[in-house]
């Protein structure tokens, strides 16, 4: 399978070394990451789980550390330096795989996985609909879902102040390219999407907006999530560019700091039986 002419994959592959990094799992990234890990429950039917574009590993590390020695983890994952590390972080545990692969083209078998989650990776998906596709494919019959992404409305502040200024340095062509890398779905799209494909029954798609208020420097750790899409910057405009951005998100700068609004979609599958 063939991913690098995806330069979303290959941004988050040339950076994987930078994503764990103290400032990026400090941020408001890290802190909605660890509250989602946190809240991801582990129930004795699921004997395969599949983590759809793992990273690192980290969310694959902390369910490997809580789920039983005979549950299969299973962490897909297209970036390949992401794999590499997501391996190293998980040799320990004799129960956990990393393969290649994206939502578009999951390798693994049909009707196979009892629970299937994914953290902040849906939403890059080139195809979402084929996404949603190879989820109920890969889904055993009972199989349940957490696919955790973000909506159309995310960062509307950082977006407000900096769309200007990359249009001035990137140019409205590659403007309009990038933007297209990241999908815009609302949530009653995504309700239509996976209810085609899983059935109505135990579905649900939550919405939330949470605000996150940090320093400059601690929302400039994690730009690192931008920072391969939209690393077109001509290297002799790049200190020009980066001033004007961190003097435009200090103009937002409120009595608790600066505020991120991570506008966040929940994909909930849960079966009625199995719960009973």
């Amino acid at each position: 399978m063939t991913t690098t002419a995806n330069p979303v994959v290959t941004g988050y592959s040339d950076l994987a070394a930078a994503y764990d990094a103290p400032a990026n799992l400090g941020s408001c990234w890290g802190t909605s990451t660890d509250e989602i890990i946190g809240g991801l429950e582990l129930r004795p039917t699921y004997r395969t789980i599949a983590d759809i574009g793992c990273g690192t590993g980290q969310a694959l590390e902390a369910l490997a550390e809580r789920a039983s020695s005979d549950v299969e983890l299973v962490g897909v994952e297209p970036a390949a330096q992401m794999r590499d590390r997501a391996e190293a972080r998980t040799n320990r545990f004799p129960n956990v795989r990393i393969l290649e692969g994206s939502f578009e083209s999951i390798p693994l078998e049909s009707a196979s996985i009892d629970y299937l989650y994914s953290i902040y990776a849906f939403h890059w998906a080139t195809d979402p609909a084929r996404g949603a596709d190879e989820v109920a494919r890969v889904l055993a019959p009972k199989g349940e879902v957490d696919v955790f992404f973000v909506g159309p409305s995310n960062g509307h502040e950082f977006n407000r102040v900096t769309t200007p200024l990359m249009r001035k340095y990137m140019g409205r062509a590659y403007m309009a390219a990038a933007a297209k890398m990241q999908r815009q779905i609302s949530r009653e799209q995504a309700l239509e999407m996976f209810r085609r494909v899983l059935g109505p029954e135990g579905l649900t798609v939550e919405e939330s907006h949470r605000t996150y208020y940090d320093t400059l420097d601690g929302h400039w750790g994690w730009r690192v999530r931008i920072e391969g899409h939209f690393s077109r910057i001509p290297a002799d405009k790049r200190q020009a560019f980066d001033a004007e951005v961190r003097d435009a998100l200090r103009g937002l700068t409120t009595d608790r700091g600066i505020p991120y609004t991570i506008h966040q979609l929940r994909v909930r599958l849960r079966r009625p039986n199995n719960w009973e």
